[in-house]
Parts: C-alpha cells; structure tokens; sequence
C-alpha cells in the first residue's frame, strides 16, 4: 500500500497563518498516481492549490529537476505562482540545494534558493486579448461594491494570460478604500477569450499603485477574486500584472522590480515579489519571489479512491468559500482518503 508524506505550508510570508496556505505531497519512487486520485486528494485538502512533487530525475546532478503537478479543487493548472514557490522552498531548504528546477506543464522554472527565500523563473508567453467580451458594466455588475465608485464607462479593465490556460481579468482602483470595497460575488466571472486562448480558468485581478518611495521599486497592492473565493496569493497573476504594466507603459529596456502585498483586507497579508526584464520592449525573464513558513509536517496520507465514495459537507471557511481548517482535515483525512494503488 502506498502513502504520500505530505507537509502544508503557509506562503509569501514569514509567519503562520498568514499567506497562502499550500498542501505539498511528495511522491515516492515507484508510485503512479492517476489525475483522478491526485485531484481527489486536493479536493481532501481543500485549499487554493496542492502539488504533487515526484522523484528528482536526474539524482547526482548539480542541478536537481524534480516533475511537479500542481492542483486546485477543479482542475490541474499548468503552472501557478504559490505552489511553484512554496514547494521551491520545501524541497530545496529540505535537500540543502541552492538551484534547482522544476518541470511543470507549462515549461521549465529555474530555482534560486537564498537565506530562506526562493526565486524562479517563470514560463511566460504574456498575450493580452483584444476580443473579450467582457465591459466595464458587465465587471461592476459583478463587483457591486465598486459601484459608488465608478459609471460603467469609468472601471477599465483588461484580459491577460501569463501563460496559455491562465486567465485573468486585471482593474485598476484609485485607492485603497475602492479596494476594500471589492466583495466576494459568490459567482465565477467568465468571458469570452481570443482564438486559441479560449481555455482554462479565468479570474478576477484587483490592483492599486502605490506611491513612488524614490528606491526604485514599484509597489502594488492587489486583491485576487474567484467567486465565492478569495486567493490570499497568487503569484501567476502577479506575473500577468506586472508584465502588462511594463508593456503597456512601453517601456523598452532595463528591469523593473515590484513588490506586492495582497490580502490585507482578509487578514492574510501576502508579500510578493517579482521582477521583470525587458529587452528591446520585449520581456526576457520574469522571476518570482518569496519565502514561507511550515504550519505542518510528518504526517501521511494515502492516494486516494474516487471523490464520490465519502460525500463530506464543510462550513464556510476563513476566505468566504468551503474550506476545511487543519483541525478538520487531520480529523477526516483518514476516514476520507483510502488506499487504492495496491489493488
């Protein structure tokens, strides 16, 4: 009978319970998870992601490569900011290495790994779609709260994929009050999208700029909607937010560095940071970084038999959607997720 070790973290941040929380379960030699059981163990964790880290594949090497699949409670991603982050600190603060790489369904991400905080190199193919069917009336409809803010003409917003199969909807406030004003809908936002870009899941981007400090550094404050959800972390939307301000500002060469505090306004404060180099008006690299602190860890748990065997009810949890907390989860993880590799 096979069993994953698993460890939940809390990531871009230093302290617990703050961040994005992230379940990493790590795969042994020899074990092959179907897609069904790896999404049934992320619906068992029931948080924004969960990835499933396999055996380093080229052992001895300087550089270790580690497969890596990343899970929210739907769907596979092709890649996504949190996870790649969190597992980069888990597993390379864990073997001691300081580089390394992860395969992922979007590409190829190089790791830095320093004095607790990882960097990666992000895939990037930054596409912003010109026939989107969403307006500015349609987002205040879903976003009521902004309406004392704006007229339906006045709310710009914009669609930009970081990569194919990510998709987000990106509106600029003018102040942080308009951004605490951004509430949960309880309904998903979906639009139409360009040819060939019509695929995967779409979600709902919220940025102040905050004012310049003279250091060089652009500061962001954002908020992350997915309905009745909201993303405390997330570093692929962060990626497409700051390659769309680069591009969007023309700006032809150099790097522009961002740090970005997210989640304030749900008491999850995020700190986020990335950095864009651009060539020729061109972008060349976007890094991710942060760092995370274990909430977490030396427990087990079994791959899983399909999601319907158990039906399980659960409150609403700390962001608006259900949610198990940690207590729930080690109370029902072995009632709910069984072995199934051995038969």
């Amino acid at each position: 009978m096979a069993s994953l070790n698993f460890t939940t973290l809390d990531v871009f941040t230093t302290r617990k319970f703050a961040g994005n929380p992230l379940a990493v379960c790590q795969v042994p030699k020899g074990v092959t998870l179907t897609q069904e059981q790896k999404q049934t163990i992320a619906v068992e964790f029931n948080l924004s992601e969960t990835t499933f880290l396999h055996p380093c594949s080229n052992e001895g090497s300087e550089v270790p490569e580690w497969p890596l699949d990343i899970f929210t409670v739907k769907t596979e991603l092709p890649f996504a900011g949190h996870p790649t982050i969190g597992t980069a600190c888990h597993i390379l603060g864990q073997t001691g290495k300081t580089k390394g790489r992860f395969k992922v369904k979007a590409g190829i991400i190089e790791l830095d790994f320093v004095d607790g905080v990882a960097k990666a190199s992000i895939p990037h193919n930054t596409h912003v779609h010109s026939s989107t069917d969403l307006s500015s009336a349609r987002m205040l409809e879903w976003q009521s709260g902004l309406k004392p803010f704006y007229q339906s003409a006045e709310l710009k917003t914009d669609v930009v994929s970081p990569v194919k199969g990510m998709n987000f909807a990106l509106v600029e406030l003018k102040s942080l009050e308009e951004l605490a004003a951004v509430v949960l809908p309880g309904t998903e936002i979906n639009f139409s999208l360009d040819e060939d870009w019509d695929v995967g899941p779409c979600f709902g981007k919220f940025f102040v700029q905050m004012p310049d400090q003279g250091d060089g550094v652009r500061r962001l404050r954002t908020r992350m909607i997915e309905g009745s959800f909201e993303d405390p972390a997330t570093g692929s939307a962060c990626c497409a937010l700051t390659a769309y301000l680069v591009l969007k500002e023309g700006i032809q060469d150099g790097k522009v560095k961002f740090d970005i505090l997210q989640a304030v306004e749900i008491g999850r404060p995020s700190e986020i940071g990335v950095e864009v180099e651009v060539k020729g008006g061109e972008i060349q690299t976007i890094i991710l970084s942060g760092n995370n602190r274990i909430v977490a860890t030396n427990n087990e748990v079994s791959a899983a038999e399909p999601r319907n065997r158990y039906p399980v009810s659960v409150a609403p949890g700390p962001f608006g959607s259900p949610r198990l907390s940690y207590g729930q989860l080690y109370n029902h993880r072995k009632a709910l997720i069984s072995v199934v590799t051995s038969s």
